[in-house]
């Protein structure tokens, strides 16, 4: 058996769906299986997807629509390896991702998934430079992925950007079918509670950054806040006492800040129903007075905290450490 597989769910692949699959077996590693669902696509990605001639490629297609986290479950439960390498028609394989990957592994075999440092790419291709230095330590212990997420929620910030290990797997269970938006979150919550996170130091992949994507459209953030406070809450019933104390205070002062900001934004749009959603959820997780003057001390200061990309945030919670 090979050590990793690589799983793609596809949907209306369009015009990077070729650059992406064609960077996987382009891999100067060459032992892994390629699993890929087409859920049931309406463009010619199907069509392409068929025209591959290569023996690690294993192909299957749903007969409607289904959605991405019932597609990452199809995939994980039709393959066998030991590693399960996340993967998104978006984006780009460096060569020598999945050797390093799997060596990090064989290195760390008591981490419950890893993720590396990634390159950013626009919708040509061309890298997003981004000015950062990001101290994170090679393995994340429970403790700190639970600060990063009280922090910014998801530590990959990318599905493409993981890989599991089956064995921690196997013990948390399958991804969340019934979320729609922060199932990865939750998946990486569930693993964290009993596993170490290993972090790879430098860019194995390229993340593709364009306006299409549903992360640009504003109602999506209600639904991924609706999502994330569920996630938020079984993370704080497993903690530490103090650990919770802090971590409702993180996020008061970051993740829930950035929504407390949507929210007052809808609200000077004129976008009642919008505000009212964003309203109800917050104020049914966290005190709206407190909240409140998080926001008007960001306001004053001018500290765009809730906007922070993580792997700032990395830097800060662990000089804090």
């Amino acid at each position: 058996m090979h050590p990793i597989a690589v799983i793609l769910p596809v949907y209306n692949g369009g015009e990077y769906l070729k650059l992406s699959v064609e960077s996987v077996l382009g891999q100067g590693f060459g032992e892994f299986e390629f699993y890929i669902l087409d859920d049931y696509s309406t463009d010619e990605s199907w069509s392409y997807l068929t025209s591959i001639q290569d023996k690690r490629v294993k192909l299957f297609r749903n007969e409607k629509n289904k959605g991405l986290f019932y597609n990452l479950n199809f995939l994980i439960n039709h393959s066998a390896e030991p590693l399960i390498k996340l993967w998104s028609q978006d984006d780009i394989m460096y060569p020598e991702c999945l050797e390093k990957t799997v060596a990090f592994h064989r290195k760390h075999p008591d981490i419950g998934f890893s993720y590396s440092e990634r390159h950013y790419i626009d919708g040509d291709g061309a890298i997003i430079p981004v000015q950062v230095t990001d101290r994170t330590p090679e393995i994340v212990s429970t403790t700190l992925h639970s600060r990063i997420a009280f922090y910014t929620g998801s530590i990959a910030g990318n599905i493409a950007n993981v890989t599991l290990s089956r064995d921690a797997l196997n013990r948390v269970g399958l991804f969340r079918e019934d979320m729609k938006i922060s199932g990865d979150f939750d998946m990486w919550v569930r693993l964290a509670r009993d596993h170490a996170v290993g972090f790879l130091k430098e860019p194995l992949i390229q993340l593709r950054d364009h306006k299409n994507q549903l992360s640009r459209q504003e109602k999506y953030y209600v639904f991924h806040l609706k999502e994330d406070l569920q996630v938020y809450h079984y993370l704080l019933s497993y903690v530490s006492a103090n650990e919770r104390i802090e971590g409702r205070r993180l996020l008061r002062d970051y993740k829930l800040l950035f929504y407390y900001t949507l929210m007052a934004k809808s609200l000077i749009k004129g976008r009642f129903r919008t505000f009212s959603h964003f309203y109800g959820l917050l104020s049914r997780f966290d005190n709206m007075g407190l909240l409140t003057v998080s926001f008007l001390r960001q306001r004053i200061f001018q500290r765009n905290r809730y906007n922070s990309p993580f792997r700032d945030n990395a830097v800060i919670i662990e000089k804090n450490t």
